[in-house]
């Protein structure tokens, strides 16, 4: 057992602030995780995630210790889960330039590389049309399955041409 169960028990059993502080405990970042764990431990007495589990769903004054503890600091608990916030934020940043630039390496690459992705959205677009013509009665599923690459692969390719998603006009 570690820190995250002991964060997890405490986000669905707990309101206010003890409740921030099992968001803090089922984090990613090391400093919020320690700033939680410490004030678990200081409400139950223990450093053990075990001990710690055991103590807070024993005894309820654990958990109003833990309630008192944690409105004292809660200016600490605000500002680390601003900082999981901004870092959560960056992470789907990074991912999204990732796929774009992914996108764009494709879309200027040299040879037969460049014609894979639209060949492969061109022939599913065709196996999806013939799919929902020629079937007696076409399953959604496997026809959203044939026709998502071509759309995703049109959506995304023109989304980015048109720089539709920033507003912005090309001078």
């Amino acid at each position: 057992m570690n820190w995250s169960d002991v964060g997890s028990f405490l986000k669905q059993n707990q309101k206010g602030v003890a409740g921030l502080v099992g968001s803090l405990l089922t984090g990613n970042v090391v400093g919020a995780v320690s700033a939680g764990a410490s004030m678990v431990a200081q409400a139950t007495g223990t450093t053990d995630p075990d001990q710690a589990l055991a103590t807070l769903q024993s005894d309820p004054n654990a958990l109003v210790r833990l309630e008192e503890i944690a409105a004292a600091r809660e200016a600490e608990v605000n500002r680390h889960l601003e900082s999981v916030m901004a870092l959560e934020l960056q992470d789907k940043q990074r991912s999204h330039s990732e796929t774009q630039q992914t996108i764009r390496n494709g879309d200027n690459a040299e040879g037969g590389v460049k014609y894979v992705r639209p060949s492969h959205a061109t022939l599913s677009l065709f196996a999806g049309i013939y799919y929902g013509l020629f079937t007696d009665t076409p399953d959604l599923l496997i026809l959203s399955a044939f026709l998502t690459l071509p759309f995703t692969y049109a959506g995304l390719r023109e989304i980015g041409k048109r720089n539709l998603l920033a507003f912005q006009s090309k001078k």
